[in-house]
C-alpha cells in the first residue's frame, strides 16, 4: 500500500460531518505531494501564481481608471458649474438674486452669475488662445481651486502664485486676472507683469464691430491640475468681462457648485422650483455628456475583460485537478472501500482546487493593493528603468498616474476570483466521486 494510502487508514467512516477535519488533512497531503508520490505541485504553484496575478492586475487597473475618473471630475469640476441656470434674457435683471437665493439652498455650495469669452493674449513674447470666464470677486473666493476644499489640494490643483485680494478691485472691476499656469509659461510672464487681451467681440461702429484690446495685471497663476485647462483658463471680474466682451451685466448664467456632484437631481429640482418660467436647467454631466459617456463605458468594458481573465487564470484549477484525480485513483479507490462516501471524496479533490484559487485571490489582493498603494514609485521605477516618461502630461493631460482604491471594487474581485476558483473544481471532483473502486482496484 502507498504511503498516501496508508495515511487514509485513519479515515472517518461515512457518518463523519462533511468538511471535516480528515477532508481538509488529505486534500492539502496531496497539494503537497511530490511528483513520484503522484503530486501536481508544479501546476498547482502555476495556478496559483496565475490566479493571484490576474486578481493584482484587476484591483490595480481598476483602481487606476477610478483615478482617473475622480481625478479629471474633481479638476473639470474645480473650473466648470455642477449645474448651469439661465434665465430667460427678458429676466435677466433676476439672476443676481436669483443665484442669492439659490446659494442659500441645502447642498449648495456656491452660485454666482458668469460671463465668458474668448480672447487672444499676447505678452510681446508670444500670443495664446485664452477662455476667459467673468465671475464676482466673492464666488471667486469660494471656488475649491481657490480654498483648498474638497481634496482640491491633493488633486494637483490651486494658486501656484499670487493671490486674490487685488481680484475685482478698481473701475469696473479693475484691471487684475486669474491666469492658468501652462499659459503663463507659453507667454513668459508671472505674478505682476501685464498682457494684452484682444476681443473680436467689441465695439459696433458704422463700419461694423471693431476688434477691443486692453491691458491686464496677472494677479496669480491658477494650477487646474489639467494640462489642456491650465493652458487657456482666465478669471476676469464679472463687471469687467460683461464690458470687454460686451456681455449682459448680470451674466450669462448662474454657475451652481453642490456638495455632491454625482447625485444633482435634489438640487436641480429645487432651483426649478424657484426659477422664473423659462428658465433652462442642466447638469455638468448633459454638458459634458459624450465625455461622461465614454467614461462609463470604459470603465465596464475594462472590469469585463479583465473579469475574463481571472476566469481564464483559474481555468488552470481544471488541469491541476484532474492530473491529481487521474494520479490518486488508487486511493480514492481504497477510501471508498473503507466507507467513505462519493460526497466525501468529491469534497476532498473540491477543497484542494479552491484552497489553491482561494490563496491565490489573497495574494493577489495583497499584491494589488501593495501596487496601488505605491503606484507613484512604481511609476518613477518603470520611468527610470526604460528611460523614458511613461506617462507624459503632454499626453494624458495629468501629471501623475492616479489610482484611488474603491473598496467595492475590491469586494467585487475577490469575490469574483474566490467564485471562478469555485466553479473550476467542480467537474474534477465530480468525476472524483464518481470513481468505481471496483473497476480502479481491478489491475492493482
Amino acid at each position: 500500500m502507498s504511503s498516501d494510502a496508508a495515511a487514509t487508514e485513519a479515515a472517518p467512516q461515512s457518518g463523519a460531518a462533511p468538511f471535516s477535519r480528515y477532508e481538509f488533512l488529505l486534500a492539502f497531503k496531496y497539494l503537497r505531494a511530490r511528483r513520484k508520490h503522484g503530486g501536481v505541485t508544479l501546476i498547482s504553484v502555476i495556478s496559483f501564481v496565475g490566479i493571484m496575478l490576474a486578481v493584482a492586475v484587476l484591483i490595480t487597473v481598476m483602481s487606476v481608471m477610478n483615478g482617473f475618473r475622480h481625478e479629471l471630475l474633481t479638476r473639470l469640476l474645480g473650473v466648470q458649474p455642477h449645474v448651469y441656470v439661465m434665465v430667460p434674457a427678458d429676466q435677466g435683471e433676476l439672476s443676481r438674486t436669483l443665484a442669492d437665493r439659490i446659494r442659500a439652498l441645502d447642498g449648495v455650495r456656491q452660485a454666482g452669475p458668469v460671463a465668458t469669452g474668448q480672447a487672444l493674449v499676447t505678452s510681446g513674447r508670444s500670443a495664446a488662445f485664452a477662455s476667459v470666464s467673468g465671475v464676482r470677486p466673492e464666488d471667486l473666493a469660494r471656488f475649491d481651486l481657490i480654498t483648498g476644499a474638497h481634496g482640491a489640494d491633493d488633486a494637483g490643483g490651486g494658486l501656484a502664485a499670487g493671490s486674490i485680494d487685488r481680484f475685482g478691485e478698481g473701475r469696473n472691476g479693475g484691471d487684475v486676472i486669474i491666469m492658468g499656469t501652462v499659459m503663463a509659461n507659453q507667454l513668459g510672464v508671472g505674478v505682476g507683469d501685464q498682457v494684452t487681451l484682444v476681443s473680436p467681440q467689441g465695439a459696433t461702429t458704422a463700419l461694423g464691430m471693431t476688434p477691443r484690446s486692453k491691458r491686464y495685471t496677472i494677479g496669480g497663476l491658477l494650477s487646474v491640475g489639467v494640462q489642456d485647462l491650465d493652458q487657456v483658463l482666465i478669471y476676469m471680474p464679472l463687471d469687467q468681462a460683461s464690458l470687454f466682451f460686451n456681455k449682459p451685466a448680470q451674466g450669462e448664467y448662474i454657475d451652481v457648485r453642490i456638495a455632491n456632484p454625482d447625485a444633482p437631481e435634489p438640487v436641480m429640482e429645487q432651483i426649478r422650483a424657484m426659477a422664473p418660467q423659462g428658465a433652462v436647467i442642466f447638469d455638468w454631466r448633459r454638458q459634458n455628456q459624450a465625455f461622461w459617456n465614454a467614461l462609463q463605458v470604459e470603465r465596464v468594458a475594462m472590469r469585463l475583460i479583465l473579469s475574463a481573465i481571472v476566469l481564464i487564470a483559474a481555468m488552470n484549477i481544471i488541469s491541476g485537478l484532474v492530473m491529481l484525480v487521474k494520479n490518486k485513483t488508487k486511493d480514492i479507490a481504497i477510501l471508498r472501500t473503507m466507507g467513505a462516501s462519493q460526497g466525501a471524496v468529491m469534497r476532498i479533490f473540491l477543497i484542494a482546487g479552491a484552497a489553491v484559487g482561494v490563496l491565490g485571490t489573497l495574494a493577489g489582493i495583497a499584491l494589488g493593493l501593495l501596487a496601488v498603494i505605491g503606484i507613484g514609485p512604481l511609476q518613477d521605477f518603470v520611468s527610470w528603468v526604460s528611460g523614458v516618461n511613461v506617462f507624459d502630461p503632454s499626453v494624458y493631460s495629468l501629471y501623475r498616474l492616479p489610482a484611488r482604491l474603491d473598496w467595492g471594487e475590491v469586494a467585487f474581485v475577490s469575490f469574483w476570483g474566490f467564485f471562478t476558483s469555485l466553479i473550476a473544481t467542480l467537474a474534477p471532483s465530480w468525476r472524483a466521486g464518481r470513481i468505481d473502486p471496483v473497476e480502479a482496484l481491478r489491475y492493482e
